[in-house]
């Protein structure tokens, strides 16, 4: 995300140290705004949680009377229940998650670090660069230059792209969360817009928050059902028309190695590699399709791979595409 800004401001300043800063300058004034936001809306609405643990209870109570006249239970024995178990239990995740969001420490000291790795990259970037290319055969390398360029244009079109996405999501989500009547619309809706940066995982997380907090908080079930469609009807919005207009084409990967791939970020990188599943897989697209062995491996993680079924038969069945043939060439040549 900074790269071009920093190259933008060596045009104007001459110097790489002084771009640097000043692209620091510029990128963390409207961040430090966002997490202000986040952070001020999170503390307000934990503020309320004591009166949606009493709610949380008259909806329990209310649901397990209607259970004990439907099935004719012990009303007694499932009031205990509820108080030992569920209501006791809810204290725990409470608890939990409003020391996760009030606890800035941790957070600020990993920023901190992200900040100094960061200002060396962009300060040896052209060293890192010219490092790669002379590891590469020299007849190959305006092919991996122009691969540089490509991922290059990719991640800034992938940033840009994603912040038009979370920003239309926001404004989307929270205007409907308004007419609806939810406390804090904005707040719930630009959360929603920066988990959709998780494919799937963080979409469904962004839509469960505020039906159970309307769920606990309402005094009628058609506010929390509200809630529910209006997700639905973004959701569709979002993945059939936002996304493929603002994020182009050659971000698309098909289900499958989405998910594989947030499933294998999550083990190596937590929920920082779920973030980075989808750039790192639609970069790897770009690195495989610039080069002939592993051009039919870019296609394989396209979307739409239904459609392309007869494409490797048909385009690609030659044995300068076949991976296994490294490994026998191998053994031949030992």
């Amino acid at each position: 995300m900074l790269k071009p800004i920093v190259a933008f401001f060596e045009k104007k300043l001459r110097s790489r140290i002084l771009s640097i800063f000043t692209a620091y300058i510029v990128a963390v004034v409207p961040l430090i705004g966002v997490l202000f936001f986040f952070f001020n809306q999170s503390r307000i609405l934990f503020n309320d949680l004591p009166s949606v643990r009493e709610r949380l209870n008259e909806v329990l109570v209310s649901i397990f009377d209607w259970s004990d006249q439907k099935f004719n239970l012990d009303a007694d024995s499932t009031s205990q229940w509820i108080s030992n178990n569920i209501l006791a239990a809810s204290d725990v995740p409470m608890d939990v998650i409003q020391e996760s969001l009030q606890s800035t420490g941790y957070v600020f000291a990993n920023a901190g670090l992200v900040i100094v790795i960061t200002y060396f990259i962009l300060l040896y970037r052209t060293a890192f660069k010219n490092f790669c290319l002379v590891q590469i055969n020299p007849k190959n390398r305006d092919r991996a230059i122009r691969a540089f360029e490509e991922i290059q244009m990719l991640a800034k079109r992938y940033l840009i792209g994603q912040g038009l996405v979370i920003l239309i999501l926001g404004l989307l989500i929270g205007s409907g969360l308004w007419l609806i009547g939810v406390p804090y619309p904005f707040f719930w809706g630009f959360l929603a817009g920066f988990l959709e940066i998780i494919p799937y995982v963080g979409t469904s997380i962004g839509g469960i928050l505020p039906f159970f907090y309307m769920l606990m908080v309402s005094d009628n079930l058609w506010q929390p059902i509200g809630v529910v469609i209006l997700y639905i009807i973004v959701q569709q919005i979002e993945g059939n028309i936002i996304s493929p207009n603002v994020m182009g084409p050659s971000i698309k990967i098909n289900p499958f190695f989405i998910i594989l791939g947030l499933f294998t970020g999550g083990i190596i990188w937590g929920i920082s590699g779920m973030i980075l599943a989808l750039p790192l897989l639609a970069i790897s697209k770009e690195i495989f399709r610039s080069f002939e062995l592993t051009e039919p491996l870019s296609y394989l993680l396209e979307d739409g791979l239904t459609r392309k079924k007869d494409l490797f038969l048909n385009k690609f069945d030659h044995a300068q595409y076949r991976l296994l043939r490294l490994l026998f060439e191998e053994k031949k040549d030992e």
